[in-house]
């Protein structure tokens, strides 16, 4: 006998084979419904006896070469920065790193100005399909924007000391 799931072949099938059929899949359900739920101790067991992969998360020793390479990523780069202040002095350090923001600007500001379009499309296309939230949000972008003009205008208002030379 085999297996169908068609019921255009189930249609074909003998009323002996039916009935086959019927007790078969009763005899399946009686032993699924009276085996025991597999409990926390039978996922504890699997995991147990699963080899470890070192990409998996679930061990600390595996976290230790990425946690080192953090570490001295970040360490390299605090370096770099306070290296010119160490060395240099502050004046120097500060008028090196104006500079770096200098050069690293317009690339940034090239790239917000080419996603603009994108995201005001992605943004129309979220307020179109939210009617309730419109004004929520309409309310949040101008509070934002209110608060960077206010950030702004105290910035622009704050006197300029010559740099001692």
């Amino acid at each position: 006998m085999e297996i169908r799931n068609d019921h255009e072949q189930l249609a074909d099938l003998s009323p002996e084979e039916r009935e086959l059929d019927r007790r078969l899949e009763l005899l399946l359900d009686e032993c699924v419904g009276s085996s025991p739920v597999p409990g926390p101790e039978l996922t504890a067991a699997i995991l147990a006896a699963r080899p470890f992969a070192p990409w998996e998360v679930r061990k600390a020793r595996s976290w230790r070469v990425p946690a080192l390479a953090a570490a001295g990523l970040l360490a390299a780069s605090l370096a770099v920065f306070l290296a010119p202040l160490w060395s240099l002095g502050p004046v120097v350090a500060i008028d090196l790193w104006a500079r770096v923001i200098a050069v690293t600007a317009p690339g940034a500001l090239g790239a917000a100005l080419a996603a603009a379009p994108a995201l005001a499309d992605a943004t129309g296309r979220a307020l179109a399909g939210s009617g309730g939230l419109r004004p929520a949000l309409g309310g949040l972008l101008l509070l934002s924007g209110g608060t960077l003009a206010l950030i702004a205008r105290r910035l622009a208002k704050r006197p300029v000391r010559a740099a001692r030379g």
